[in-house]
């Protein structure tokens, strides 16, 4: 069995009041509990996580984060593989 690398896409920005924010999409998690990502961003803070669902807009959210001049934005190392790998000719 091959083993699963999470992926990532990641803004960073400051909130108005200069509060550090984040937002992500992760894939590649296999079966971990949503719920441990969720406690272990809660101990510094409010987090929501829930599972991908692309009818819920993901594109238009990640699209969103790509056009802001303020935000950090980072992605994997392995996200482009990644994609590329699961495009359907």
């Amino acid at each position: 069995m091959a083993m699963v690398v999470p992926f990532w896409f990641r803004g960073t920005e400051f909130q108005d009041r200069g509060t550090l924010h984040f937002h992500s999409l992760i894939g590649g998690v296999g079966d971990i509990r949503r719920l441990l990502f969720k406690d272990f961003w809660e101990l510094h803070g409010f987090a929501r996580v829930e599972k991908y669902d692309p009818e819920r807009g993901a594109a238009s959210y990640v699209g969103k984060y790509l056009t802001k001049t303020a935000a950090d934005i980072r992605f994997s190392h392995n996200l482009k593989q990644e994609l590329s790998g699961r495009v359907e000719a």
